[in-house]
């Protein structure tokens, strides 16, 4: 019942982990508003980038979790750089 309104706000918070790197000064309740507010409107953008790579996530599975130390990576890397684009845009707006 939960299972997509949990999966949607899951999305709201993802680019917390990168707001505390960018901004150690910041408390965990205020790294996650910025998140929260950052990811209004790029949370389709952002769900469309992990359905990428599903098919990645299977293969390394099949591959007996071997594939994951590539996938990984990859994958929190390609993270960083959705949010760099989605932080200029969004700090150029709020200044």
């Amino acid at each position: 019942m939960f299972i997509i309104p949990g999966i949607i706000k899951s999305f709201s918070y993802a680019m917390t982990y990168f707001i505390i790197n960018d901004h150690p000064e910041y408390s965990l309740n205020q790294a996650i508003t910025e998140s929260r507010r950052m990811m209004d409107g790029h949370k389709m953008e952002y769900f469309i980038l992990c359905l990428s790579f599903i098919g990645w996530f299977i293969l390394s599975c099949i591959t007996l979790g071997i594939g994951f130390l590539w996938l990984i990576p990859y994958f929190y890397t390609t993270s960083a750089a959705f949010y760099e684009e989605i932080a200029e845009e969004y700090y150029e707006k709020k200044i």
